[in-house]
């Protein structure tokens, strides 16, 4: 009897919790018999998958648009929404036949590409906005095959093959076979590399122009519209290799031999073209195709150069020591200098050159290439960083230690130290949040922290991940590819992204970071008519829908596991202001294993309760 009693309370404390917040619920056991999964489309519906077919919902009142009985049981990992489209890819396996990869209208469920017995599979896409067209990567089997797709008249335009993948490549879903490209050219023909392959195709109807075999895998492919010409560096070649790219004929000088291993080719913004290897580099004069100094400007373990008004930059990479010079335009050395540790950051600044190094990190100034801070800054991981508006500095926070570095100025002054946030090691890949008029937010999926502007920690708090949830994501391996260096350093590439920007001029603005925003703007939208004033719209598309993430709203949503005395542990979806770190609003998750998908967008989480019944809740 006590047993029953508490199972009752229990369950009568769980349904007062969802019943105050909910908006809707849809028992889909005669629709679906039993709901596998739940996903949300780019257009807000809800996408559900069973043993009796696939369907969608209106999120707002749980309404099915549609339902497809064919596409029973559908395997959730494949599930894949096409950016900024009202589209989404899945693959499914009838009881005979062969997998077949599906394009699905998330709002009418009409489905625009189907491979039925060819047994195509989706690897990945890039979308041509302008070209109002998409490029998939197909697999079949081990062939590797291009699809164009027309956006303006939902059908497949052309396919083609692209030679054949080996090994376990054609196992991984969503790992573009495509290394470099797509580029097109002055005649609109399209240029892809892969591996060891060059193929020129018309772009139009999907025909091979021509093909060019490297012999060795292309380490870089870069078109040069002002002279139309393509210029290929393969690995572990001598010689820099310049094509036709209108038939592929070898139209190389006999000049533009290498001493070393080629790292990268790439414009300047005058046009010319900067050949990096790993003996020097050297600028090649369009006009000629020659290189036009005389000799390559040299510098230890040469990694990469960033053309600027000052000069180039070039930065040397080592484990243990790294090298960074600034050279004249004529090829000459203005200045050098060497860096302890590995200089896994580099980006000039109004003051120089910005470095990190995992043994220490400075401003090297233009004209001499000396120190602008006093000390050297340690960062032993990646910093956190974000933009505050009302000093206008960047903040940086690594390894207990805050940091306000001013990009005009070049001056850094620590205003935070020694600072404990819950349960947050070095390893930890904390990202940072501008909130207006409060601190500095460090995150991570389950850690909240607020920073004060003095110093000061406002609060820190600690969220055990779920079961669902497996581990920390999103640290940074950095240098293994490129310099062979048998090290991690760990971080967010977010942080690193976010250098890059605010090095760039581009700061984010409080309506960006924290008052969210009603206003949206079309994120992408196709037009068919005869003329402008007759356009009528195929589809378009509002970024609201897509982009207002948790970043640019108040609070942030984060999954916990909660362990209860003598009761099993359940899971929560917890809603925290950001602000206060304070918990405004909670749902309880019934299943051990919740399916459910939050959205962030509409404030609303919609929960996929014993495979069956879907409820919507609102925060």
């Amino acid at each position: 009897m006590k047993t029953r009693l508490l199972i009752f309370l229990v369950h009568l404390i769980i349904y007062t919790s969802f019943s105050q917040e909910k908006k809707w619920e849809k028992d889909l056991k005669s629709d679906l018999y039993q709901v596998g999964w739940i996903k949300q489309s780019n257009e807000g519906n809800i996408i559900a998958s069973g043993a009796k077919g696939l369907l969608a919902m209106n999120n707002t009142n749980g309404k099915i648009i549609w339902h497809n009985k064919e596409l029973k049981a559908i395997d959730k990992n494949t599930y894949l929404n096409i950016d900024g489209l009202p589209f989404f890819y899945v693959e499914y396996s009838p009881v005979v036949g062969k997998t077949r990869g599906i394009i699905i209208n998330s709002s009418n469920g009409n489905i625009l590409f189907d491979t039925k017995d060819k047994g195509y599979r989706i690897k990945d896409y890039t979308i041509l906005r302008d070209k109002k067209t998409i490029l998939f990567e197909l697999l079949d089997n081990k062939d590797q095959k291009l699809m164009n797709f027309d956006l303006t008249k939902s059908k497949v335009n052309w396919i083609t093959d692209l030679g054949q993948v080996s090994g376990l490549f054609k196992k991984l879903i969503g790992n573009s076979f495509i290394n470099h490209g797509p580029i097109f050219t002055k005649n609109n023909n399209l240029i892809v590399g892969v591996k060891d392959e060059i193929y020129a195709l018309n772009f139009t109807n999907g025909e091979i122009i021509w093909q060019y075999n490297t012999k060795k895998k292309i380490k870089a492919l870069v078109y040069s519209d002002n002279n139309n010409s393509l210029y290929v560096g393969i690995k572990k070649s001598n010689k820099l290799k310049i094509l036709n790219p209108d038939n592929g004929e070898d139209i190389t000088p006999g000049k533009l031999k290498l001493r070393g291993t080629l790292i990268d080719v790439m414009p300047d913004k005058s046009g010319n073209l900067i050949l990096v290897e790993t003996e020097g580099f050297n600028i090649i004069d369009p006009t000629t195709n020659l290189f036009k100094w005389k000799k390559s400007f040299k510098i230890d373990y040469l990694n990469e150069v960033i053309p600027h008004e000052k000069g180039m930059i070039a930065i040397g990479k080592d484990e243990k020591k790294s090298s960074i010079a600034l050279v004249s335009n004529e090829g000459k050395k203005i200045w050098d200098t060497n860096i302890n540790g590995y200089a896994y950051y580099a980006t000039p600044t109004d003051k120089g050159v910005l470095y990190i190094s995992t043994e220490r990190s400075n401003i090297l100034d233009y004209k001499k290439g000396k120190d602008v801070w006093r000390r050297d800054v340690k960062f032993k991981s990646i910093p956190a960083v974000t933009f505050d508006e009302n000093e206008n500095k960047v903040v940086l926070f690594e390894n207990k230690k805050g940091y306000k570095f001013d990009l005009k100025s070049g001056e850094i002054n620590l205003f935070a130290e020694d600072i404990k946030l819950e349960n947050v090691k070095r390893k930890t890949p904390l990202v940072a949040e501008y909130i207006k008029d409060e601190g500095y937010l460090l995150s991570t999926a389950q850690h909240m922290s607020l920073l004060k502007p003095n110093g000061e920690i406002k609060y820190s708090s600690y969220y055990k991940p779920a079961s669902s949830i497996k581990g920390l994501v999103g640290v940074a391996q950095i240098g293994l590819a490129v310099a062979g260096v048998d090290f991690d350093i760990k971080g967010s590439m977010e942080n690193i992204e976010m250098l890059s920007s605010l090095s760039n001029g581009a700061y984010r603005t409080s309506q960006d970071q924290t008052d969210g925003t009603s206003k949206s703007f079309e994120f992408i939208g196709v037009y068919t008519g005869p003329d402008e004033k007759n356009m009528k719209a195929v589809f378009s598309i509002a970024s609201q829908r897509f982009f207002n993430s948790k970043n640019i709203k108040d609070s942030q949503f984060i999954v916990t596991k909660v362990k209860r005395e003598n009761l099993p542990n359940i899971h929560k979806i917890i809603k925290i202001n950001k602000k206060t770190g304070a918990t405004e609003t909670q749902i309880d998750l019934l299943d051990k294993t919740p399916n459910y998908v939050i959205d962030k967008v509409d404030n609303n989480v919609f929960v996929n309760e014993n495979n069956h019944l879907i409820s919507a809740y609102k925060f």
